[in-house]
């Protein structure tokens, strides 16, 4: 099986190679017995077979192939495939999903798999043979519908056939239902609508922005998967509309407490964390502008001892004990010290409109953690307030990331003068960060702020004496936080994103 053509960001995990994660995939591999192919958002993907069948995998979605020999046997766990198969004599084509199994001999049809594993069966043309996981199975005919749960095959629809272009339309919906970049407000909305029904945790409310402007804030967050959370965040404003969101894969099956995991994003100390990331994706957006970073082939490294001083870590949250501690670092060369184990990505990209501005491959790694995988709010390393960057929602703060195509972080005074330079003003909750390229041609700049809910910044002072994860958090409830990006890509325009701290708190999020 070959990929003969790639929308988006189309990633593989290869069985051939055990403990590297997701990867990129480019147009023309080939894909072998225990592949696994995972579409993200707004993404596409054509799969061709030697006699010239072929299936379409819509926006994300997850397909195993089991066995390519002798016919052809996969699993689609979630999302949606389209299929044109070609009569094959003497072999077979079987589509497995979480609730059924379809049994092909020539024909085009549509799946559909939602997060409950519930499948969905369109037919546009020849037979196919669709059974449960009960023993019961079913001949669909051209433009029978059928719908499969765990309890069995919900009867056939005969009363509708569709075309295929209605399917090309089915798969534009079923992108419109998830929350992605290149998307209108409207979609946006729509799109929310449908996700925040499955909400796990869900917050919202209306506060005043620090430029004295109205603005709705709503959270939620969701399992799109049973190893993977999605976070989302909307800022609704009379004149402009913003939006965040955070998908990302733990490298097994996530507890029914879900912030037990989500606690042990920053690190764990003495022994490697349960639960840690494989992958994520990131973005924010005002519709017209975006930013994305994106990182796979997640896994745990002891930076203690990594032998990167600048890895080191000498106090951080133990989500055990639910507390700060300090951590027995001798050597700062790193070499017999007490372990702090975090994630390391092989792969990352960090991109404003499609221009990059960060990140690396595995060729050349960076030793430095990605800020997705050390949390996703960067409170500091004493979580006392926004230094350490003040990069709200963290999406790669530039001064963590030791790679080649990363921009320079523009340090303190006397280097420059504000307000295009790295900076925390005297005594209030604002800071900034500013990177740029050796030509001051492509830069970045991230303005972020704590406010109460009239818009008023917050002094330093207010989160004094916070020594505990408790006290810091009860603080904080009576906060937000804002950040306006700007870049060089915006054309003057920017990304404004006020988020409440509590969803954060409650999901484990905030230590």
């Amino acid at each position: 099986m070959r990929l003969v053509e790639a929308t988006g960001k189309v990633m593989a995990l290869r069985a051939s190679l055990p403990g590297k994660g997701f990867m990129l995939v480019p147009k023309g591999a080939t894909l072998d017995a225990g592949d696994q192919l995972r579409t993200e958002q707004s993404a596409k993907a054509t799969l061709e077979f030697p006699d010239g069948s072929r299936i379409e995998l819509g926006p994300q979605s997850t397909f195993t192939l089991d066995e390519a020999a002798g016919g052809s046997s996969m699993h689609l766990n979630i999302g949606s495939l389209r299929a044109f198969i070609k009569h094959m004599v003497g072999q077979r084509f079987d589509v497995h999903t979480p609730t059924a199994v379809c049994s092909v001999r020539g024909t085009e049809f549509l799946l559909v798999v939602d997060q409950q594993g519930q499948t969905a069966v369109q037919m546009f043309g020849g037979i196919l043979a669709v059974g449960d996981h009960r023993g019961n199975e079913v001949l669909l005919r051209d433009g029978d519908r059928l719908r499969v749960t765990d309890k069995g095959l919900s009867g056939v629809d005969h009363s509708q056939s569709a075309t295929p272009q209605s399917a090309k339309e089915k798969l534009k919906e079923l992108a419109r239902r998830e929350v992605g970049l290149q998307m209108s407000k409207e979609q946006v909305q729509a799109a929310a609508a449908q996700e925040s029904k499955n909400a796990i945790f869900q917050e919202g409310k209306a506060i005043i922005d620090v430029n004295g402007n109205r603005v709705r804030i709503e959270e939620y967050i969701i399992r799109p998967a049973a190893n993977a959370f999605k976070l989302v965040v909307l800022d609704s404003r009379v004149d402009r509309f913003d939006y965040f969101y955070y998908h990302g894969v733990f490298n097994t099956v996530l507890p029914d407490d879900i912030s037990i995991a989500l606690r042990m994003l920053p690190g764990c100390a003495n022994s490697a964390c349960p639960y840690f990331l494989t992958s994520y994706d990131t973005a924010r957006s005002n519709t017209i502008d975006n930013m994305l970073e994106v990182s796979n082939g997640g896994h745990m490294i002891d930076v203690n001892n990594d032998g990167v001083a600048a890895d080191r870590i000498t106090a951080a949250f133990d989500p055990k004990s639910n507390t700060y501690i300090g951590l027995n670092v001798p050597n700062p060369g790193g070499a017999g010290n007490q372990p702090f184990f975090q994630t390391l990505f092989d792969y990352n990209t960090l991109t404003f409109d499609n221009v990059p501005h960060g990140g690396w491959v595995a060729a050349t790694p960076a030793q430095s953690i990605a800020n997705g995988g050390a949390g996703i709010l960067n409170m500091g390393s004493g979580g006392t307030g926004i230094n350490s960057g003040a990069v709200l929602l963290n999406i790669n703060d530039p001064t963590s990331q030791a790679s080649p195509a990363t921009l320079t972080t523009v340090q303190n005074p006397p280097g420059c003068s504000p307000p295009n330079c790295t900076y925390t003003e005297p005594g209030i909750e604002h800071g900034v960060v500013y990177a740029q390229n050796g030509a001051g041609t492509t830069w970045e700049k991230y303005d972020s702020y704590i406010i109460s809910d009239e818009g008023i910044v917050a002094t330093q002072a207010a989160f004094a004496g916070n020594t505990s994860g408790t006290t810091f958090k009860a603080t904080l409830l009576h906060w937000n936080f804002e950040t306006i990006v700007t870049a060089s890509e915006f054309q003057g325009r920017k990304i404004d994103l006020a988020v409440e701290p509590k969803i954060f708190i409650e999901s484990g999020l905030i230590q």
